[in-house]
């Protein structure tokens, strides 16, 4: 048997040319694997593929993560409230996922310590949640940060007094993790190029093409230049979320959806109206639902809803019944904080690719399925951020024995994506010449790349002052993401690669055409591009406060 051939790219870097390069490969060759999808699961299938040797394509017809993998609640966590369901394996593997995560990306994927309070007249009963938890480490292994405590009132009082409200029965103390989603669905795509995959987003498959009856490529359009390219693959993996059923109708005619998606909304206010050291897990009152409050940098992220959406799932936005629901609990658990509409900064929401299936959506299973059709189409959907490399690992094996059983291509190597994420380790940066808050941010988000952020400032001052007064982006990172991070549209650079978009009122409006000026040479745009590229990401801010019906 063959095996699969590798071609690494680290050498090249993940710019907006590089795409351009790609785009000529992925006419001109053909692939083992041809991935649709640039979320989280997808590049997480991509980087498997890459790793095990497999010549590998990904295509994406928005930006990655552009999608879910950039508007969840930010977590990497085992899902505790998913025992209550009786998802024992779900959270089994969450909870090693977890583990995994962190020790391969740990300068993305940060222990965070959760309290979850418990009131007088409040469900679940105290020994029930005692339970939970102490489940909840047995499926953990006993090897997560630290095992759960139970606080009393009195300590809860000196730890939190966030939560150390009138009738307070006890808290229970325990560890998960946060991450910049986003970024390690990004961190991950580029994982995958440094492997040799061709990746490709602002892409999209318009059709599929067949040989003999058997699915042996995609018909992609690139949406900068409109040409369209015939992309060849032995096998084509359908990692497209919410959007799975959309390729499946091209492949088959499908009488029942394969997933039935439903929105979570989240809320970002300042931290200062909600402040508090730890996660803290609440139930709504009106129907008992979990909703997290989350820590996040100088903001407070409280999410999440989990209604049924059969709307345009390109443009999800909250309602007022939503952000009502969720100031409603606030309200309900942390009466003296008094948040009110005004405090809110922003709002974003995200589509769940849930497997269809019947029940109300909070009880609807977040185990993830895997099938392949007549054609030869794998299509992989559900699951959760925390369980993306298990996923593609799950896959890739069926994919594994469908290239060695019908064409003879062996894999190089077994997985090996529990090795460490490229550039998401920690390690020490030097960012001198910027305050303190900069500094951090930089640290935490590029790690030692920080240091070409920091050369693009030096070499032009401009480019060392921050896009928005409030936050700590620079003029600099644009570019570099540019240069590094394959952005193509003023969204990319806004939204994704810094998160300007949701962290002060406007959005960065004001200084979004700044913004889309400084990158303009390096990506070719004329004054009119930069008009176009300003309006698309204006209604990509209306959408963050269409609840508020302005």
């Amino acid at each position: 048997m063959a095996e699969a051939s590798f071609s690494p790219m680290g050498s090249r870097p993940f710019s907006a040319a590089t795409r351009q390069e790609n785009l000529e490969r992925l006419a001109d060759e053909t692939f083992d694997v041809l991935v649709i999808g640039g979320g989280i699961t997808g590049v997480a299938v991509a980087r498997d593929a890459a790793m095990r040797g497999f010549r590998t394509a990904l295509v994406e017809k928005d930006d990655f993560a552009s999608g879910t993998s950039s508007r969840s609640t930010r977590l990497i966590h085992g899902g505790i409230r998913y025992l209550e369901y009786g998802e024992f394996r779900l959270v089994f593997d969450a909870c090693s996922e977890r583990r995994i995560m962190r020790r391969i990306a740990p300068r993305l994927v940060r222990p965070l310590p959760f309290l979850y309070p418990l009131y007088r007249g409040q469900r679940p009963a105290p020994w029930k949640l005692r339970l939970g938890l102490t489940l909840y480490d047995t499926l953990s292994l006993f090897r997560n940060v630290q095992n759960h405590r139970w606080l009393s009132p009195q300590e809860a009082q000196r730890r939190e007094p966030l939560v150390a409200g009138r009738g307070l029965i006890g808290v229970g103390r325990y560890y998960d993790a946060q991450v910049d989603d986003a970024r390690l669905t990004l961190m991950t795509a580029k994982a995958a190029h440094l492997h040799g995959a061709v990746i490709v987003n602002h892409a999209r498959v318009v059709g599929l093409m067949r040989s003999k009856g058997r699915v042996v490529g995609a018909q992609v359009v690139d949406a900068l230049s409109g040409r369209q390219i015939e992309a060849r693959a032995r096998v084509v993996v359908n990692a497209t979320g919410v959007w799975v059923d959309e390729i499946l109708a091209l492949d088959e005619r499908r009488r029942r959806p394969m997933v039935r998606p439903t929105k979570g909304i989240h809320l970002l206010i300042p931290r200062a109206r909600l402040s508090s050291h730890h996660a803290v897990i609440f139930t709504s009152p009106r129907d008992g639902r979990h909703i997290f409050l989350i820590p996040w940098g100088d903001f407070a992220l409280i999410g999440t809803t989990d209604t049924d959406y059969q709307d345009d799932p390109d443009n999800p936005a909250a309602t007022l019944d939503d952000v009502e629901y969720l100031l409603e609990a606030v309200g309900h658990i942390f009466p003296g904080a008094q948040v009110q509409q005004s405090d809110i900064i922003s709002t974003f929401a995200g589509l769940r690719p849930l497997v269809s299936a019947p029940g109300s959506p909070s009880a609807r299973s977040r185990q993830h399925v895997i099938v392949e059709s007549q054609s030869g189409l794998f299509t992989i959907t559900g699951g959760k951020l925390t369980t993306a490399r298990l996923m593609a690992e799950q896959i890739v094996d069926r994919v594994g024995q469908r290239l060695a059983e019908r064409f003879g291509v062996q894999a190089v190597h077994p997985c090996r994506t529990r090795e460490p994420l490229e550039g998401t380790q920690m390690g020490r940066v030097v960012t001198g010449g910027v305050d303190e808050p900069v500094g951090r941010h930089l640290t935490g988000t590029y790690g030692p790349d920080a240091a070409w952020v920091l050369a693009y400032a030096e070499e032009n001052p401009a480019l060392g002052e921050r896009i928005v007064p409030e936050l700590p982006y620079l003029m600099a990172e644009p570019l570099y993401a540019v240069q590094h991070e394959m952005a193509l549209t003023l969204s990319d650079l806004l939204i994704r690669r810094t998160h300007v978009i949701y962290e002060v009122p406007d959005g960065g409006l004001e200084r979004a055409r700044a913004v889309a000026e400084a990158v303009a040479p390096r990506l070719g745009w004329e004054a009119s591009e930069v008009e176009q590229q300003v309006q698309e990401y204006a209604a990509q801010v209306a959408l963050t406060r269409a609840w508020r019906g302005k």
